[in-house]
């Protein structure tokens, strides 16, 4: 078992980032604003790969019941990237689920000071 925190999903001629729905609803501007350099890098390296991928979910980050941090490629993707690509796509979905983590945990600290998190204004819909 684990929890979806994200994913890279194929769409059309392009990728769509996916974010875990309760993340998104409690993402803070601040945050996002680092996210978006990171999916954007990701996107492009993921862009020129995406033959390759045999599903339509590319890439996916997840945290295992251990509390470990998990990404996973398309099945034999990653046989195809150069492997200092394959080194920073990594680095930079550690990076995210770092920040997401903080989005996590940002607002348990809020709840638990019975600070409600105010509704999000950031729109994470899959762009298509």
């Amino acid at each position: 078992m684990s929890l979806f925190l994200f994913r890279f999903e194929l769409h059309g001629a392009g990728i769509d980032f996916v974010l875990n729905e309760v993340i998104a609803a409690d993402m803070y501007e601040d945050l996002d604003e680092q996210l978006k350099p990171l999916v954007h890098a990701c996107c492009a390296t993921l862009l020129r790969y995406r033959h390759w991928s045999l599903s339509k979910t590319i890439m996916d980050g997840n945290i295992l019941l251990s509390g470990e941090f998990e990404v996973m490629l398309s099945q034999g993707l990653g046989r195809y990237l150069i492997p200092h690509e394959k080194a920073r796509l990594f680095q930079d979905a550690k990076q995210i689920a770092v920040l997401l983590d903080m989005v996590m945990h940002r607002s348990t600290q809020a709840e638990q000071a019975g600070r409600p998190q105010p509704p999000a204004a950031i729109d994470h819909a899959p762009r298509g």
